[in-house]
């Protein structure tokens, strides 16, 4: 994985890795009957200290949704990271909040237009 990111005050952060992923069997949880998938991340050789983190998709009840829905999905992103070399911190962690949101707002998008010409 390779990514780039202008900060603030004319900073440029790059950072490259290998990242290991583990993608977990189906769970089905207990207390709601709901299913749940995570996909565990861990950065083997890079530019940080630590990267890791799990991705998670998790159906959630249908009560309250629009009609014909069975259940809505749930996405969560869970990331720890910490740099080799000094960075200033403040600045980058804002940055990656933000691409973050910005990337499961795309995920969401894509699942909403892929569920729209499955309905058709």
């Amino acid at each position: 994985q390779v990514g780039e990111q202008d900060l603030a005050l004319g900073f440029k952060f790059n950072a490259k890795g290998t990242i290991d992923c583990y993608e977990g069997e189906m769970e089905l949880l207990p207390e709601s009957g709901a299913r749940r998938r995570e996909i565990d991340f861990n950065m083997v050789d890079g530019d940080f200290k630590v990267f890791q983190g799990k991705w998670s998709v998790q159906e959630v009840d249908g009560a309250g949704i629009s009609a014909g829905q069975e259940f809505q999905t749930t996405l969560s992103y869970v990331v720890e990271l910490e740099p080799k070399l000094w960075v200033p911190v403040r600045l980058l962690e804002g940055r990656i909040c933000k691409e973050i949101k910005t990337n499961l707002i795309c995920i969401r998008e894509e699942a909403e237009r892929i569920q729209r010409l499955l309905d058709e």
